[in-house]
């Protein structure tokens, strides 16, 4: 993670005690996304009732209304093809709920392929500070479809085209 943004961004005298601690809980779902040893811990840091976007696609992983369950299973299934997956914060900002967060990932599969990217994510958090929204913008990939990628991964999408027109 880089330090210098976050750290910057905490030390901020004006935050409120809220935004503290919501910089705080990004941090911690940052890093836990990248403990591949626990990945339920970074799936309990959203509310069951969760809403999980990537307005590029226009998908939903996860829908107010709807279990979060097919996405946690997915999130599992996936997680277990990476020996590698890091973020880093590059920029954040927060303000009274939520969350704009920059990050840089890093992800290496088991077979050693590896890849970098970034997107931005904007979260907001309920009173319990879990995440009740997650719009995250990837890039500008289609829609995904259940022939993409191993079996896991098709398990999932079939499940989430119900909550997907």
């Amino acid at each position: 993670m880089s330090e210098n943004a976050y750290e910057a961004a905490i030390s901020t005298p004006s935050l409120t005690d809220e935004e503290r601690r919501n910089l705080e809980l990004t941090k911690a779902w940052s890093e836990a996304y990248g403990d591949l040893d626990n990945i339920e811990h970074f799936c309990n840091l959203y509310a069951d009732s969760t809403e999980i976007y990537t307005p590029l696609q226009d998908w939903y992983w996860a829908k107010h209304g709807h279990s979060r369950q097919a996405w946690q299973e997915g999130e599992i299934a996936i997680s277990e093809l990476f020996s590698h997956r890091k973020e880093e914060i590059v920029s954040i900002l927060a303000h009274g709920d939520s969350v704009a967060v920059h990050m840089a990932v890093e992800i290496t599969t088991k077979e050693g392929q590896s890849r970098q990217g970034a997107f931005a994510a904007f979260l907001k958090f309920d009173s319990n500070g879990k995440i009740v929204s997650d719009h995250s913008f990837i890039g500008r990939h289609p829609r995904p479809t259940p022939d993409q990628g191993p079996p896991a991964y098709k398990a999932m999408i079939e499940k989430l085209q119900e909550i997907n027109p």
